[in-house]
């Protein structure tokens, strides 16, 4: 939950092993947390070949103020990413994805 000086819970977890550690940090650094998270990503896409990787979730309550930032490194499937991701609410999800092939207009 976002506390009154700024600060919110984060977590951090592993495909391998789940939850892994956790703590507290500024609201106004978790932006910075999430691009070095994106681009390890970035690089865990390209080696893996997944449809995608997600690397944090941002989880609101339900007056819209932030509950907690979860930190991941974690290739899936489309249909993983459809069974998992695509159906949580009140939460913005971080994720890179793989482009589809475009067709040519030969």
């Amino acid at each position: 939950m976002e506390t009154p000086n700024g600060r919110v819970r984060w977590s951090l977890w592993s495909s391998g092993f789940g939850f892994v550690t956790q703590g507290q940090m500024q609201l106004c650094k978790v932006t910075e947390k999430l691009q070095k998270f994106e681009q390890a990503a970035k690089q865990l896409l390209a080696q893996t070949g997944a449809d995608h990787v997600v690397y944090g979730r941002k989880i609101y309550d339900e007056d819209g103020k932030v509950k907690e930032v979860r930190f991941y490194l974690e290739p899936m499937t489309d249909k993983r990413f459809e069974r998992d991701v695509v159906p949580l609410k009140n939460q913005v999800i971080y994720a890179l994805h793989k482009l589809g092939e475009v067709p040519s207009n030969e």
